[in-house]
């Protein structure tokens, strides 16, 4: 089990307590980010610093594996965002196993928050990094054996049950059975993930091929549940809205989210009201495979702003304590006072912005500060683009 959350050891437990006969590794966050420890055969411990290539390097030569393929797991490694390679190396330490003839588990949760493309953990403002699903398959990649080795995958996270989803994650783990996710949002630990997960545990013990939609009945969010096996291919709890019905949903609620995006309409409720239903529908455009490529481009753009106009105020909390340097330096170029734009709602956000814009393009020659926080104030704060608003802000 990988969590991105500091809730994995309970829904752990909740595996263990519907068998206790099953054994379940855990790969959490660990104490120092993106640092891991190892132990040698001698009892002597090693930190290895995984923010450079050095401690990367020793990392992977602890997994005694054929220098070429460890140096696939290091590019692996390498390439996950931050404080998300000490997960990953966690679960190269288990996965590495497969490669040398030994065992591992043959069932897989993934869990954390998630767009539908990645994880991260955020609870009570504690902060984990993103592990984005290219992550995961780098690796598995890289250890191809223990990928072929997962026969049950269960990603207990949101909006990863859509179906171009579904066979995202099945072309990862090419002998995978069962896959078990959530086409909408998911459970959370307090909120029921632990009772899903022990239907899960029960459903897919021994070698399985086949899983019901149904499977999480009379469950909080259990209407939510997607799964795909081998025997009866792609199931969803609930009828899904055909790709007209979808369409013609987006369309009207494109007025939504542009007086929400304007800041014209504030966001009340992050989890209900018509900018998560509208967000809703993207997702569900997003799992269907009938959508084109280049129709697709669009939608995740879409998605990904839609999403960080929901949490707006967490991303301006995040924004002004990340970038509180740059702001009063750029403001003060300016001769002007820093706001807290923490403080402040999206539409006095954007406004102070265009003010920000206007007053350094009348500038000759433009303060050097103001001209570097500009794109910082527009792609990130005004555009809320997906590369200046990473995902475990929200």
């Amino acid at each position: 089990m990988l969590g991105m959350n500091p809730h994995t050891g309970l829904e752990a437990e909740a595996i263990h307590r519907a068998n206790p006969r099953a054994r379940v590794t855990t790969v959490q966050d660990t104490v120092r980010d993106d640092q891991v420890v190892t132990s040698s055969a001698r009892g002597g411990e090693r930190i290895h610093d995984l923010k450079g290539e050095a401690g990367i390097q020793s990392f992977v030569a602890t997994l005694e594996l054929p220098w070429a393929q460890s140096q696939r797991v290091a590019a692996a490694i390498a390439g996950a965002g931050e404080d998300a390679r000490d997960e990953l190396a966690q679960l190269a330490q288990v996965w590495a196993r497969a490669e040398k003839g030994g065992v591992i588990p043959s069932r897989l949760v993934l869990s954390g928050h998630s767009g539908g493309s990645s994880l991260w953990g955020e609870e009570r403002g504690f902060k984990n990094g993103v592990l984005s699903r290219d992550d995961i398959a780098q690796l598995a990649a890289a250890l191809p054996r223990a990928a072929a080795g997962i026969e049950d995958l269960c990603v207990a996270a949101c909006y990863n049950g859509g179906q171009t989803s579904v066979e995202a994650w099945r072309a990862i783990f090419p002998q995978v059975r069962t896959v078990w996710a959530y086409h909408g949002s998911a459970p959370g630990a307090v909120s029921g993930s632990t009772a899903h997960l022990a239907r899960w545990e029960k459903a897919t013990r021994g070698e399985v091929n086949a899983l019901q939609a149904d499977a999480a009945r009379g469950l909080r969010k259990g209407e939510n549940l997607a799964v795909w096996s081998r025997r009866d291919g792609y199931q969803t709890a609930t009828v899904s809205a055909n790709l007209d019905e979808l369409r013609t949903r987006y369309a009207s609620g494109q007025g939504v989210f542009e007086r929400s995006f304007s800041g014209v309409e504030a966001v009340q409720d992050a989890q209900r009201g018509p900018l998560r239903a509208h967000y809703n529908t993207l997702q569900a455009l997003l799992g269907r495979p009938e959508v084109s490529a280049a129709e697709r481009v669009g939608l995740e753009r879409a998605r990904d702003q839609t999403l960080r106009v929901l949490f707006y105020g967490n991303v301006a909390a995040q924004f002004q304590r990340t970038h509180q340097t740059s702001l009063q330096r750029g403001f003060a170029a300016l001769g002007w006072s820093s706001p807290d734009f923490s403080r402040l709602g999206r539409g006095e956000a954007l406004a102070v912005i265009q003010s920000f814009e206007t007053e350094l393009s009348r500038r000759q020659p433009p303060p050097l500060e103001a001209r570097r926080l500009l794109p910082l104030l527009t792609e990130g704060l005004r555009d809320l683009r997906r590369e200046r608003v990473p995902e475990n802000w929200l």
